[in-house]
């Protein structure tokens, strides 16, 4: 919120934050929580696989199953799915450009789930909008 403020004060939208003296808490600077606990993933990835919306959960295996940045899983691309040396891998561009295959789970991972037949693309299969991003 004062990163907001902050901005409307330097745009000349307002003429000064009301956050300039509010105090806030200490916060360490390495976060003791690690991730997701088991628990928690398990109702994340429950609740996508039952949206209406097919890739909510496509979206949800990539970061959670896979450890994938979120540019890294936006990125993705059906034509990214293949096989080495009889595994099931994706092709994932990474940082600096570098791509890295990415093995797939057994069973359960984003390839196993029913799709319906498309043409090749990224992660806006619909083509109804346009390709998400981060």
């Amino acid at each position: 919120m004062v990163g907001f403020y902050r901005v409307c004060v330097i745009d000349q939208i307002l003429a000064h934050s009301p956050a300039d003296y509010v105090r806030r808490p200490m916060v360490p600077a390495e976060s003791p929580t690690l991730g997701l606990g088991h628990l928690q993933f398990e109702a994340l990835i429950t609740t996508a696989r039952l949206s209406t919306n097919p890739n909510d959960y496509a979206l949800v295996a990539l970061l959670g199953l896979l450890g994938l940045r979120i540019f890294e899983a936006c990125g993705a691309n059906i034509d990214d799915l293949g096989e080495e040396h009889g595994h099931r891998v994706l092709r994932v561009r990474g940082k600096g450009g570098k791509v890295v295959l990415v093995p797939m789970p057994p069973g359960g991972g984003p390839s196993d789930r029913p799709r319906r037949r498309r043409p090749p693309g990224g992660s806006n299969p619909d083509r109804s909008g346009p390709r998400a991003t981060r």
